[in-house]
């Protein structure tokens, strides 16, 4: 007799996840793994912050269960650091890194009747499963141009304009993942005019991922401050991942502008609710790190020096790929002003493949690099293999 499960078919491998396998088992000396979104040093060993293993020697073992809203001290840190205040009308939650708050942030809006949401063209790979997991409908705006490589801005606003009443529409707040391509102040402004004129009819949800690694801690979440005076309603979606190198530790928080501070008590036990129904609680080691840090003025000092220097490791790393593909005489376009931990080409399937096979550069879906470890040296190796995939 069968068993239960002998019908199950074999999933297929996570496209980003399953290139560290591929390059372990890659012999070549000159490889160069590009691919998976995590911070590295320019020898491209993880970027552990020393002010978070220092903190993390007087963080004890937690033996008893948090709230379903998690650590309440890092919810106060978490939320100045991201929206600049405590502010009544904005409900808090931990979640399980910034995975768990936009699922949180999907199931309350699919609970409110709002189901439709529309994301940038291109976004991060795992926006549209995870949320249509927690019940949206997804769609797509334009966001870059092609031509420029920079933001189609009249095509975000008409997108913007026309959205069907009722829809969530998602904006990546600072270094946009996959191509490093960022709205400028003024374009913000003219986003959040639509919000405006449109209010009660379409409603921001903000990804924060990168805070501190494209601009700097306070220009990075500029925009949701913005919102946030101007009275806004908004949920916030933000991960510790990057900017504290917390990956494992699953660090994140929700945030959800309500109307008046009594709203934002429901609201708050509405998403508490569905995490308790979801995975109960969330984790409080990596949370009391951040809090940790973050609630002493030494310990973030040195963070924020920390994290500037990666910063400038990233920009570094920018100009050098961008002058090595000036110089191998790859299209302008490619070349265009970045930020953040990536790069986009828009390479075929066939073209990553050959990168991977005849160059051993091994990088993300659509030619998608993560540019942190480059060297001017590494930058040149790269230009050159896109020249010859591009032939």
């Amino acid at each position: 007799m069968p068993g239960f499960f002998s019908d199950v078919p074999a999933s297929p491998p996570d496209p980003l996840l399953s290139i560290d396998g591929r390059f372990r088992s890659d012999t070549r000396a000159s490889k160069l793994n590009l691919g998976i979104g995590v911070l590295r040093r320019v020898d491209a060993s993880p970027h552990e912050f020393a002010t978070v293993l220092k903190a993390a020697k007087g963080v004890p073992v937690s033996t008893f269960y948090p709230s379903p809203a998690g650590d309440q001290t890092f919810l106060k840190l978490s939320s100045e650091l991201v929206l600049g205040e405590v502010n009544p009308r904005v409900m808090a939650v931990q979640t399980v890194g910034g995975s768990g708050a936009l699922r949180v942030c999907a199931e309350l809006l699919v609970s409110q009747g709002i189901t439709d949401m529309m994301l940038p063209n291109p976004s991060w790979a795992n926006h549209k499963p995870l949320l249509t997991g927690g019940g949206c409908r997804i769609s797509e705006y334009k966001y870059l141009d092609e031509d420029t490589h920079t933001v189609d801005i009249e095509g975000m606003i008409g997108a913007l304009e026309g959205a069907p009443k009722g829809t969530a529409i998602m904006l990546q707040v600072a270094a946009h993942n996959p191509t490093g391509v960022d709205l400028t102040g003024e374009q913000w402004e003219r986003v959040l005019g639509v919000f405006k004129r449109r209010e009660g009819e379409i409603f921001p949800v903000f990804d924060s991922a990168y805070q501190g690694l494209a601009k700097g801690l306070e220009e990075d979440v500029a925009v949701v401050r913005r919102f946030l005076k101007e009275g806004m309603e908004f949920i916030v979606c933000n991960s510790h991942s990057k900017n504290f190198g917390l990956y494992g530790e699953r660090v994140g928080s929700c945030f959800v502008a309500c109307e008046s501070a009594e709203v934002a008590a429901n609201v708050s036990s509405r998403c508490q609710l569905r995490i308790r129904w979801n995975y109960s609680v969330p984790p409080l080691f990596g949370a009391r790190i951040v809090a940790s840090i973050l609630g002493d003025p030494s310990l973030r000092k040195d963070w924020e020096a920390e994290l500037a220097a990666a910063r400038d490791q990233l920009n570094a790393a920018h100009g050098a790929l961008a002058g090595a593909i000036r110089g191998a005489g790859l299209p302008g376009k490619l070349s265009s002003p970045k930020l953040g931990l990536f790069s986009q080409l828009f390479l075929t399937d066939a073209q990553v493949g050959r990168l991977e096979k005849d160059h051993g550069i091994y990088v993300g879906p659509g030619g998608r690099l993560n540019v942190s470890s480059l060297t001017e040296e590494a930058a040149k190796q790269v230009a050159a293999a896109v020249c010859d995939v591009l032939k």
